[in-house]
């Protein structure tokens, strides 16, 4: 049981922090086009990302089985670009734009497209794990939308979350992304038999 709860933690910390770019998009959409649109479409975005991940890792341990820890590559090389564009200083600077007349869905497919990181280690993890353990990653992730819809609501009535405290955490997400490579690389009891 407590072996569940450390995975649903992992998968938590990991939508956390691969989200806080969507974070940021969410404050900024929630004072042009209010928090209704915003905040829907933020959790749209989230259930199709959680739920293409859980896809994509069913659908690897039916074709491929025994593989699904090679994924682990994928974060770890996304991480690893990351973090030489850092030192570089050639990361994206500019936020995304968005008309504040933007329907839903258009805010939903913002969202997405800010989420491709968030995939790129969700879908790993969950596919390199056994079914229990593919369910409490599923119920943290849950949870860290929930969660981040929430802050979402509270940073855009008082300015906790401001553009410089969000960007200095979303210096982290390359190294989340580098550890849950090596992470699912490495053999380990949440492993899919």
């Amino acid at each position: 049981m407590l072996d569940h709860v450390v995975f649903a933690a992992s998968a938590f910390m990991a939508q956390i922090l691969t989200n806080l770019d969507n974070l940021a998009a969410l404050l900024a959409l929630m004072l042009v086009s209010g928090p209704r649109r915003a905040v829907t479409g933020f959790l749209l975005a989230q259930i199709i990302v959680i739920s293409a991940a859980l896809l994509l890792a069913l659908g690897v341990d039916d074709v491929v089985p025994h593989w699904a820890g090679y994924l682990g590559v994928f974060p770890l090389t996304l991480g690893l670009f990351g973090v030489v564009r850092q030192y570089r200083g050639t990361g994206s600077e500019t936020d995304p734009h968005i008309s504040s007349s933007a329907s839903t869905l258009v805010t939903m497919m913002l969202f997405i497209s800010l989420s491709m990181d968030t995939f790129a280690v969700l879908a790993p993890l969950l596919a390199d794990s056994a079914p229990s353990f593919r369910i409490a990653g599923v119920i943290g992730a849950s949870l860290a939308a929930l969660g981040l819809a929430f802050l979402g609501f509270l940073g855009a009535r008082t300015p906790v979350m401001t553009g410089g405290l969000a960007r200095r955490l979303e210096k982290l997400v390359p190294y989340v992304m580098i550890c849950a490579g090596i992470y699912i690389l490495s053999n380990s009891w949440t492993d899919a038999i």
